[in-house]
């Protein structure tokens, strides 16, 4: 299959809303789905900028549409993958092959599903550079010597440098979605999926991160059965290195890493809250820190060591190689090394010249290796 190709054909149907058919011409079918969230962000700061959407108008980040690629025409099928994206993403148009293909190896329905304030779940403006580069000049003036600040993290690097318990309070409000989701499937209310259907989860770069809190707290329950590929991603958050361009800057990176690391307090009432009265925010803590993950480790690995692959890039410079598997010690973690360049935010480069045969073959490498995880 050649990327490239694959990439433009469903970036061309997606803009346009029409339905998907695969290249060779065979039944494909794309769609999208209507979800409302009833996790509110318990978030109650004040205004303190534009982009404190939480308290101004939610209803892009409460009821949104996720798309879907079902292959298997007039029918439900018997199980499901849903797909999670990194941090500070804005657009599905990158996931679309991988949505495709893993729906296309499997046949099973593909479900792209966006991070609470991410994706179609935050406003269009904070992608739109033109509307984003006065925010840019300011935050250079208040903060002179930040790092990596660009049109496209601006608003992210905003929200969290003023806020950073946003960090934890949207994954919360994200993992509760997914959840729902996960309960409706099983409960047959999903109209592309069967009832008491497979739920498994493709997760990549902070995806996995939500994916691992998600399977700690929720692996021996709702997600008993389900099985979590992780790429380019997995280890714990003081081993993540976000500071980019496309992600978050030097600034939103510190604060973060102030705020959570070798905390056992947090002046916040609701982050408290979901810590210490949830599943979910007790398996938060853990990931924090090997020291904190090491008090879960041998029920953790044990439980879930068999439902759990992960693949990381040895020049990923977001998730650290080695770190990943520190972290995932016991687990199945593959280390690849791709013939081309390529970085943690486009593992599969958009390349028309001699190098596109080793992006295909690395792109279906993974695409196979994940499938092999979701069908045996």
């Amino acid at each position: 299959m050649n990327y490239f190709f694959l990439y433009q054909t469903l970036k061309a149907q997606f803009s346009s809303g029409a339905a998907t058919h695969s290249p060779d011409g065979s039944a494909f079918g794309f769609y999208t789905h209507e979800f409302h969230s009833r996790s509110q962000s318990p978030f109650s700061g004040g205004i303190t900028s534009p982009f404190d959407v939480e308290l101004t108008n939610s209803t892009e980040n409460n009821n949104f549409t996720y798309p879907i690629f079902h292959p298997v025409k007039d029918k439900q099928s018997d199980g499901c993958i849903i797909l999670l994206h990194g941090l500070n993403e804005r657009s599905w148009e990158k996931y679309l092959p991988w949505g495709y293909q893993l729906a296309n190896y499997t046949r099973k329905t593909v479900i792209l599903f966006p991070i609470a304030y991410h994706m179609n779940r935050s406003p269009k403006s904070w992608c739109d550079p033109r509307q984003m580069t006065s925010f840019v000049k300011e935050r250079q003036l208040i903060v002179p010597e930040v790092r990596n600040l660009s049109v496209a993290n601006v608003a992210l690097s905003e929200r969290l440098s003023r806020h950073p318990e946003r960090f934890l309070l949207s994954g919360y409000q994200a993992a509760n979605d997914l959840l729902d989701l996960v309960a409706s499937i099983k409960a047959g209310e999903h109209r592309f999926i069967q009832k008491d259907a497979q739920v498994d989860f493709f997760a990549y770069s902070i995806g996995s991160f939500l994916s691992q809190i998600l399977f700690m707290a929720n692996g021996d329950k709702e997600l008993a059965n389900s099985r979590l590929f992780i790429f380019c991603g997995g280890s714990v958050f003081e081993h993540w290195q976000g500071v980019s361009k496309f992600i978050m800057d030097s600034r939103a990176f510190e604060r973060l890493h102030e705020y959570y690391n070798n905390r056992t307090d947090f002046n916040n009432t609701e982050v408290s809250d979901v810590i210490n009265h949830t599943a979910l925010g007790q398996s938060f803590v853990d990931m924090l820190s090997t020291k904190n993950l090491k008090k879960r480790g041998a029920v953790y690995y044990s439980a879930l060591k068999d439902r759990i692959t992960t693949v990381v890039l040895k020049n990923d410079t977001v998730a650290i190689a080695g770190k990943v598997k520190q972290t995932l010690k016991g687990m199945r973690v593959d280390e690849w090394d791709l013939n081309y360049n390529y970085s943690h935010i486009m593992p599969f480069p958009l390349l028309s010249n001699k190098l596109v045969t080793q992006v295909n073959d690395a792109f279906d490498k993974l695409m196979l290796r994940a499938s092999l995880l979701f069908t045996t």
